[in-house]
């Protein structure tokens, strides 16, 4: 019994996953329509879209830690700053 009511569940459940060919005809048919003009930004967006979401988290984590890096050598500029005046 347990088993018929769960089976309708099952059939309404809906997963999307992202078509990476998709991406990738979209980037080349912008490609032959610019005529050959790609730009670097575009090279990189059409990668980052078809990047693995494990990879974009880690290198998310890169950014973070260097942004915290920067901000605190700007912190420590600011205070040493603030010492010799």
């Amino acid at each position: 019994m347990s088993e018929s009511l769960q089976s309708p569940a099952r059939s309404t459940e809906v997963r999307f996953v992202p078509a990476g060919w998709l991406v990738t005809a979209l980037g080349a048919a912008r490609f032959v329509v610019s005529r050959g003009k790609f730009g670097k930004l575009g090279i990189a967006a059409l990668l980052w879209a078809v990047t693995p979401r494990k990879l974009k988290l880690i290198a998310a984590g890169f950014v973070a830690a260097g942004l915290l890096v920067v901000l605190g050598s700007l912190a420590a500029i600011v205070l040493l700053a603030m010492q010799l005046s």
